[in-house]
């Protein structure tokens, strides 16, 4: 399963859309034209194989024209074939990451980002089983909710980084390429995966960057559709400038999750 978008093709100006693609949620928000929205520059793209033991999310959040988000999810469509071949394989997650950045550091892809408009920020998150990868390049952000780790305030996967882009201003043009990645293991139980741009913290006087406030919103025993309405209405409601994309998933992980020693005697 794919599904792709970009928003100079739909921009959602004053408008929420929620859908879900085989479990895989999605919300969208172009702006409120009362205070000023004319334009959408996000983008996503959702990959899932067809038992659903991986899902792969990007979103795009792109500066100065929705060319760069346009061009990273074209390429990504383009390469689908080998993506989906590559995630299938027992050593995904020692090679996803080099072909990613082989695919972004190489000569046709840079120079193709020459001849766009902006440049976009890039966050990506792949999932199997009870494991999660991300790749980051910019200020979008990824979460991992869970009860145990909320406790903890423990939230985002990743840290915004301002001035980071891929596009006509690369990163991958510099001499030391700057991103981050990193994996972590799900716990046990109900995990939360949610990628966002910065449309959703910014916006409503930036209520949802408080992590606490984003968890409550989202882990619940409400529907999905329903918090993503409930969230994207109040940026609309709010009169939110900003475009606002949301991309989330839930993965029930039957496996145990590592805790301390001491804590495991204690069960056993």
């Amino acid at each position: 399963m794919s599904y792709s978008w970009v928003g100079s093709r739909y921009m959602f100006l004053d408008e929420i859309s929620v859908t879900e693609q085989k479990g895989i949620h999605i919300g969208r928000y172009g702006g409120n034209t009362l205070s000023g929205a004319s334009k959408n520059e996000d983008g996503l793209i959702v990959l899932r194989s067809d038992t659903a033991s991986w899902r792969l999310a990007v979103v795009l959040d792109a500066h100065n024209s929705a060319e760069s988000a346009a061009l990273v999810v074209d390429q990504l469509l383009d390469r689908q074939e080998q993506l989906t071949t590559l995630m299938e394989r027992d050593d995904a997650w020692d090679t996803l990451e080099i072909y990613m950045l082989n695919w972004l550091g190489s000569k046709s892809f840079r120079e193709a980002c020459r001849q766009v408009q902006g440049e976009t920020a890039c966050l990506m998150v792949f999932q199997m089983d009870q494991y999660v990868w991300w790749f980051s390049v910019g200020d979008c952000v990824a979460y991992l909710l869970h009860p145990e780790l909320a406790k903890l305030g423990q939230y985002a996967l990743n840290q915004r980084q301002f001035y980071e882009w891929i596009g006509q201003v690369n990163t991958f043009d510099q001499a030391v390429p700057c991103y981050s990645s990193g994996r972590r293991q799900l716990r046990s139980g109900r995990n939360l995966i949610v990628l966002l741009t910065d449309g959703i913290l910014e916006g409503a006087d930036h209520y949802y960057e408080q992590a606490p406030v984003l968890y409550d919103a989202l882990y619940n025993d409400n529907s999905m559709s329903s918090n993503l309405h409930q969230l994207l209405n109040h940026l609309h409601t709010s009169q939110a400038y900003d475009s606002a994309t949301i991309i989330c998933w839930e993965y029930d992980n039957a496996a145990e999750a590592d805790i301390p020693s001491d804590q495991k005697r204690e069960q056993e």
